[in-house]
């Protein structure tokens, strides 16, 4: 878990060493790079709470495993972003006032489990099935990112 807040946090924090913006976060090198590092390391933040809701709203998820049967027998199958998949960026679009977007990708995964049981379903080994890239933009207004 340390390693994905890692990942989201470092790149904000990178930035806030730096006397200009990077290209990579979508900001003109202009002055006022110091808040534009503040509202990027509270976009990380964001990120990080939105993909941890994304996680616990998906029905079937690690610890609520849904299953079925059919022709191959019991199939076990559950959703979870892959954290390591996530990357995010602010972008301002207008100068006077400042106002800002932040972009935030990442992967969804379905996997599944089959077995003749129910409870050899539970116990895997779980495979991949699908996956679905996801592109979200959150606007940032009155000092704070919206969902």
């Amino acid at each position: 878990m340390q390693h994905h807040i890692l990942r989201l946090l470092l790149p904000a924090a990178l930035l806030l060493l730096m006397a200009t913006p990077s290209l990579a976060s979508g900001f003109d090198t202009s002055p006022g790079t110091a808040h534009h590092s503040a509202i990027e390391l509270q976009f990380a933040e964001f990120s990080k709470n939105w993909i941890d809701k994304i996680d616990r709203s998906f029905t079937s998820r690690i610890g609520n495993i849904t299953f079925e049967t059919n022709s191959r027998g019991y199939v076990g199958r559950y959703m979870q972003v892959d954290r390591d998949s996530v990357s995010w960026s602010v972008k301002q679009t207008t100068n006077s006032p400042p106002t800002y977007i932040g972009l935030l990708e990442y992967t969804e995964w379905t996997y599944e489990s089959v077995a003749p049981t129910r409870e050899g379903a539970a116990q895997g080994p779980f495979v991949v099935v699908h996956g679905r890239k996801v592109t979200e933009i959150f606007q940032y207004k009155a000092n704070r990112w919206l969902e």
